[in-house]
């Protein structure tokens, strides 16, 4: 049986990734330590924690999170993990590790034959432009059609005619139609 993850913790990371596309890491670290137990997307909140404490350049921190990432995300999906934490080890000066991980980075880039883009979307967003939809609405009178008569209308007018039916109210139902 696979443990249900929180809706909380789903809703602040899907938050915290998308403060990171719009370039404000600050915003995606203040989601991020809401989360108390990010349980089976560890991976996924390592690297976001990672990737926010690299964009507010605090690289040594993010080493941790983003070795941690990854060494669990899947391959392809370990490629980014891996090239963010090259650029950690780079500005930490550690250029021999940062070789490595931007090398592993490459290598499952090949192997995986994809080219995942590594640029801060932040200052790249380009909102969307605001479009505006016009709808037309033309309303056609329906044909009259002449409304039958209920039975409850056909019955009363012809109130007079039992025969036409073949039935008459027996008298012991004690309905008098000439009474008031």
């Amino acid at each position: 049986m696979i443990p249900r993850i929180p809706q909380k913790t789903v809703r602040r990371l899907m938050a915290a990734e998308g403060y990171l596309e719009l370039g404000m890491p600050s915003q995606a670290l203040r989601e991020l330590d809401k989360v108390s137990d990010p349980g089976s997307l560890t991976a996924s909140y390592s690297f976001l924690r990672g990737e926010s404490l690299k964009r507010i350049g605090r690289y040594s921190e993010a080493i941790k999170p983003l070795q941690y990432a990854a060494d669990l995300l899947p391959i392809p999906h370990s490629q980014l993990p891996w090239k963010s934490l090259g650029a950690c080890y780079r500005e930490s000066g550690q250029n021999d590790l940062a070789e490595t991980a931007e090398r592993t980075a490459d290598e499952i880039a090949s192997e995986a034959n994809i080219h995942l883009r590594f640029e801060p979307l932040g200052s790249q967003f380009n909102p969307v432009v605001h479009h505006e939809v016009h709808l037309t609405i033309t309303f056609e009178p329906a044909e009259e059609v002449e409304e039958s008569e209920s039975d409850e209308t056909f019955l009363l007018e012809h109130e007079e005619e039992p025969d036409e039916f073949g039935f008459e109210l027996p008298e012991e139902f004690g309905i008098d139609p000439e009474e008031d």
